[in-house]
């Protein structure tokens, strides 16, 4: 690595390691060496290291896993909102792993106000609340919150919701079609708790998004409340504009 004394030593290293993923020198989603290995290499202290591998992390060049090291990220993931599939589906359809890391599993819950309307609940109807990370070649992508009517999905803890989808589960297990669905997206910024479990600062930049899924004749069956970090997501649509 070359010198420059215009530029602090810390982002001098961080400009030669961002080229280094740019040129593909370091292949998308392998792991760092060591951050002893790197320091030593380059030539710089391990506190400079660690500024320089941060300002990646900001930029949503690199991701850690705790006890397991810095990886460079994947492309962007995309979804595709033309047609309705689970993340599941739409992963695997991309060639893609995903799976996901259950933070919460509650059945008889009582669900608030906003998602009681969503869900058409009367007062004394539960919900099963599903909280989890979504995982794409082990990127955390989003971190999603799921209500289910109870009375619809009784038993569905014993099914491998880190790894089966719940369009499929509901679907082929339970016998609900899951006819169409709306959502809702915005922007907000990550808190402490989200920042820590999707892997960045926190305040940072989130996409919100609101889904309600209907079985026959209209009847909502579960929401979903997900948080996407901007440089890891992008989502598609595909529009026609019909002749008046």
């Amino acid at each position: 690595m070359k010198s420059n004394k215009k530029f602090p030593l810390y982002y001098q290293v961080y400009q030669w390691m961002r080229n280094n993923i740019e040129t593909n020198r370091w292949e998308i989603g392998m792991k760092l060496p060591s951050e002893p290995t790197l320091s030593k290499d380059i030539g710089v202290s391990r506190a400079t290291l660690r500024s320089a591998i941060q300002l990646l992390i900001d930029d949503g060049i690199c991701y850690q896993r705790p006890g397991k090291g810095t990886f460079i990220m994947n492309k962007r993931v995309q979804y595709e909102l033309t047609i309705l599939k689970s993340f599941t589906e739409q992963m695997e359809a991309k060639n893609r792993s995903p799976y996901s890391e259950i933070l919460k599993f509650t059945d008889n819950h009582t669900p608030d106000n906003f998602t009681r309307l969503k869900l058409d609940l009367s007062p004394n109807d539960r919900v099963v609340l599903i909280k989890r990370i979504r995982f794409v070649d082990g990127i955390p992508i989003s971190l999603e919150t799921v209500c289910i009517d109870e009375s619809i999905c009784k038993d569905i803890q014993k099914y491998n919701l880190e790894k089966q989808s719940i369009y499929r589960i509901l679907e082929h297990d339970f016998n609900i079609p899951i006819v169409n669905g709306e959502l809702s997206i915005e922007s907000n910024e990550a808190s402490t708790e989200e920042a820590e479990h999707l892997k960045v600062k926190p305040g940072t930049s989130l996409l919100h998004i609101d889904a309600i899924n209907y079985t026959e004749n209209e009847r909502p069956i579960f929401v979903t409340y997900a948080k996407y970090p901007k440089d890891r997501y992008t989502f598609t649509i595909n529009m026609s504009r019909r002749n008046h």
